[in-house]
């Protein structure tokens, strides 16, 4: 059976401003290499897979076409706009089934998740791939063993085991508050859930059908898929996959646990985290001076020096048209400035 990723690359560019834009998200920054999310993305998966098929905004064309141009096994389509992962991988299929009507083996990623241990990843992805070979009508996720009892997950309960480090998924759970989590932690059943899918194209074309007819009749409509030519997208409901399809399917639903370097990235307090730091816990990148600082993230993209003197938990991002400072500790509260920029007409920053 043949193997298509599709990959979604939308995003609204917030959690990472000043860095990120509504036309530049997250997927588009380059923040572990010298390549972006994305690009990094594709290469992980692409010697599992005969094609990639990446899903992303038309706001974001710009950023996102060259990454996806790189490779000649990948293709890109636009939304009009954002309508959440349910439209979102109902899109993907229309446009793989029109392309080629056999069924096929697909996998669904996040373009801007961080992962460490390539090779881990794709022991796991490449086990889950044959186990949807020999069981075409369950649909697969891969979670991940969790490793401290995190509140910003939603977690993936574990039942009987189906084969060796395969296990049957019992429910999806909501994000849960601290002593929720902590107890999933200490029961070793749950894992966390990563937002990535395996099914066959026709497996789900009828689940679509059956768990979620509207969105299948609405973008069935779909002929073309060039810029501009997907047709009234905006009236088809708004809603994630999880909700639309994981948590109302009646079909068996399998998941390998994984081990692999793996982070959402969900924000500068993440990122902050994953990186080494100096001798006084400071994180820095590009042209920057510290003195007397400590624990502190300094990222600074422009041509000019940035010193900072005597800070303690700083935040600071420095583009070419913005500087943005803040107590790190802050980094969950992005959106308050996002939303006050927007509301107070300072659009071109956003």
């Amino acid at each position: 059976m043949k193997r298509t990723a599709v990959i979604m690359a939308g995003g609204s560019g917030k959690r990472f401003w000043p860095l990120s834009r509504k036309k530049r998200a997250k997927q588009s920054l380059t923040l572990f290499s010298e390549k972006s999310l994305l690009a990094e993305t594709i290469e992980r998966v692409l010697p599992l897979v005969d094609d990639v098929l990446v899903v992303s905004a038309e706001s974001q064309s710009e950023a996102v076409a060259p990454d996806v141009e790189a490779y000649p096994l990948a293709r890109v389509i636009y939304e009009p706009c954002g309508r959440n992962t349910a439209p979102c991988i109902m899109l993907s299929l229309r446009e793989i089934s029109t392309r080629d009507s056999e069924d096929r083996a697909i996998v669904v990623l996040p373009a801007d998740h961080r992962i460490a241990e390539c090779g881990k990843f794709r022991d796991v992805l490449s086990k889950s791939l044959k186990f949807l070979d020999d069981h075409p009508d369950l649909i697969g996720t891969i979670g991940i063993t969790p490793t401290h009892p995190e509140t910003g997950f939603g977690y993936i309960k574990m039942s009987e085991a189906l084969e060796e480090g395969i296990f049957k998924v019992a429910s999806f759970e909501e994000k849960p508050d601290f002593e929720t989590a902590s107890r999933f932690l200490s029961s070793g059943d749950y894992l966390w859930n990563s937002g990535m899918f395996l099914f066959t194209l026709n497996s789900m074309l009828e689940e679509f059908k059956s768990s979620a007819d509207d969105i299948y009749q609405q973008i069935s409509l779909v002929t073309s898929f060039k810029s501009g030519e997907i047709k009234d997208y905006d009236k088809v409901r708004s809603i994630s996959f999880d909700y639309a399809i994981m948590e109302k399917t009646n079909r068996g639903i399998f998941v390998l646990p994984g081990s692999f370097g793996w982070s959402d990235v969900g924000s500068w307090g993440a990122f902050f985290d994953l990186q080494k730091k100096d001798e006084n816990n400071n994180v820095k990148t590009g042209r920057v001076t510290l003195i007397n600082c400590r624990n502190s993230l300094v990222f600074n993209q422009t041509d000019r020096d940035l010193v900072l003197f005597n800070r303690d938990g700083e935040l600071v991002v420095a583009t070419e048209d913005a500087t943005f400072v803040a107590s790190l500790g802050d980094y969950s509260k992005m959106r308050e400035v996002t939303d006050f920029l927007k509301k107070s007409g300072a659009i071109h920053l956003l």
